[in-house]
């Protein structure tokens, strides 16, 4: 099997914030097309004789990054994150996958995805690997599409253990940024009363709904398009948001204002690098931190509004 190539194509403002999501999604295995400073970077180099002509034609105000994903890792996944990401931090983008465009890729990542154990109680699987199951887990079914959230990703794993660990029964809960809908219906398979989705994406907000017709938890749960938890009203026994740190830090102060007093608030998306400002902002916001997760270089935190 072939490595996949997914290139980002982003303005060149916006190459820092894109390039560190593109070192989320993978550590290593990127390559960057940056021509944006190429005539000043020349001037300083002094004379030279022979420059390729090609290098003046190239487009000085956009950049490429190649995203290398190995053929042991589902691209699938790399690719939903780096469209939630990328979304929740507002940058405009073009994604291509083998130069293949990223509708075109949609069908063709499904061998990728198989039933995932998670926690102590759940399963996580594919609609279309349903029929020959046979398990005593708690079965969460889900057909992700374009939307961020099959289960198989360190943060989604994270945030969906420490749900099924501190969710009370018949509890209300806002999944912020909620993509696929996993987490939501997760809480709501696990024993949540009340639970609502938000998400920015109109096209995640779709696949959530589908989601959870297809786990028979849709009257239960309310979906909604918006930014962050700004257009929500409602009080809540736990919030739970798996998104960037800057994100999460931005939400904080509205959390604490949706949860009720002794809540839950559980975040992950967090890098480890970003850990202890998260956690900064967190103590900052009225909140107390009582569980710090890691796994393969993500964080998830648990902490209680005081």
């Amino acid at each position: 099997m072939n490595w996949t190539d997914i290139v980002v194509e982003v303005k060149a403002k916006d190459k820092d914030k894109a390039e560190a999501i593109a070192h989320m999604a993978v550590p290593r295995g990127l390559y960057i097309e940056d021509y944006s400073t190429f005539e000043e970077d020349l001037a300083l180099t002094g004379p030279i004789e022979i420059v390729d002509e090609e290098l003046y034609k190239k487009d000085k105000y956009t950049i490429k990054i190649h995203v290398y994903v190995s053929p042991e890792e589902n691209p699938s996944e790399t690719l939903s994150f780096l469209t939630d990401r990328l979304k929740s931090e507002r940058i405009d983008y073009e994604l291509n996958v083998d130069n293949i465009s990223e509708e075109d890729w949609a069908n063709n990542w499904k061998k990728y995805f198989k039933p995932t154990p998670v926690g102590e109680n759940l399963i996580i699987v594919p609609t279309w690997e349903q029929k020959n199951l046979n398990t005593d887990r708690v079965v969460l079914l889900i057909d992700p599409g374009m939307a961020f959230g099959s289960g198989q990703h360190e943060t989604t794993r994270l945030c969906l253990e420490q749900i099924e660990k501190h969710l009370t029964n018949g509890a209300k809960v806002l999944d912020v940024g909620t993509g696929s809908g996993i987490l939501a219906i997760a809480a709501l398979l696990l024993g949540a009363g009340k639970v609502t989705g938000v998400d920015i994406d109109p096209l995640s907000i779709k696949t959530a709904k589908e989601n959870a017709i297809l786990n028979n938890v849709n009257e239960n749960l309310k979906l909604k398009t918006g930014n962050l938890a700004y257009d929500v009203t409602e009080t809540f026994d736990m919030v739970v948001a798996n998104i960037v740190a800057d994100v999460i830090i931005e939400l904080l102060p509205d959390a604490f204002i949706k949860l009720k007093p002794e809540g839950i608030f559980i975040a992950s998306g967090i890098i480890e690098a970003r850990e202890h400002d998260v956690l900064d902002a967190l103590s900052v916001n009225g909140f107390a931190p009582i569980e710090v997760k890691h796994d393969k270089g993500w964080v998830s935190v648990t902490a209680k509004r005081k």
